[in-house]
């Protein structure tokens, strides 16, 4: 996903308005890919892909001396994306009232929304390039073996096909797809909010290196040593397992009860 750091640093710094407008050009159609993606099961011709992403434009400029870190632009925007699409669609089902506001909640309808096509549906399939950002961000939470092993599905590789490859055997390729998605599928449908309940520090850290920024370079971002930095999102990601395991359908829950 391109972000541009040197783009994002002069608007959120100056405000300029010919940084916003090559801003705009330059993340609208990512922007407006992640809403219209959220969209596919609502037809409701009142709720418009184009008018939510100009909102989320205009909330950004808005907001932007509340945007602290500029490599964390293209986050805000995607975020702020889904928050607005989320409102907007429940706004509508209940004017129409053709749709209970129980739908919202339904981890299935919550799936096809937010959830990356290739991981949920378990084909090689076109991807956003919001797709691939959520995707990207899902294979840092893995061991290598792992990555390859989703990688290689994402790729549409045959289980037989993948053992081959990694020297197993397709029974055993299938159960580690299984247990692997068991965990990362509910840390997939949260992962925004999963990263936002943590400590300040270990946030600072985990969207550091969920953004796929060297350990070295979060290191020295937040002044620590990058053993560190190993620890702390190893203990997170094992956090997170743990968390998605007791309640797949709310790790949040469980996350914000331990740090109590």
């Amino acid at each position: 996903m391109v972000n541009d750091a040197r783009l994002n640093r002069q608007f959120l710094e100056t405000g300029d308005i010919d940084a916003f407008t090559r801003l705009f050009k330059k993340y609208y159609p990512t922007v407006y890919a992640y809403i219209d993606r959220m969209m596919r099961d609502h037809t409701d011709p009142a709720v418009d892909a184009d008018d939510i992403t100009s909102e989320t434009f205009t909330k950004a400029f808005d907001k932007r001396k509340e945007i602290q870190e500029s490599e964390k632009l293209l986050r805000w925007f995607l975020k702020t994306a889904k928050n607005l699409t989320i409102d907007t669609i429940r706004k509508s089902r209940q004017q129409a009232k053709y749709l209970s506001i129980e739908a919202l909640d339904d981890p299935s309808v919550r799936e096809r929304e937010t959830l990356s096509a290739s991981i949920l549906a378990e084909r090689n399939t076109v991807q956003t390039q919001a797709d691939q950002y959520l995707t990207k961000q899902l294979l840092r939470l893995l061991s290598d073996k792992d990555r390859e092993i989703v990688e290689l599905m994402i790729d549409g590789l045959s289980r037989k096909e993948i053992a081959e490859k990694i020297d197993s055997t397709p029974d055993a390729v299938q159960k580690r797809w299984e247990r692997l998605i068991t965990w990362l599928r509910p840390i997939g449908l949260h992962l925004d909010t999963l990263v936002d309940c943590l400590p300040k520090k270990d946030r600072k850290i985990m969207e550091r290196y969920l953004d796929g920024q060297p350990l070295s370079d979060i290191a020295k971002a937040n002044g620590i040593s990058r053993p560190n930095v190993d620890k702390c999102v190893k203990r997170v990601i094992e956090q997170w397992k743990k968390a998605a395991k007791q309640n797949s359908t709310d790790p949040v829950t469980i996350m914000t009860n331990n740090a109590g």
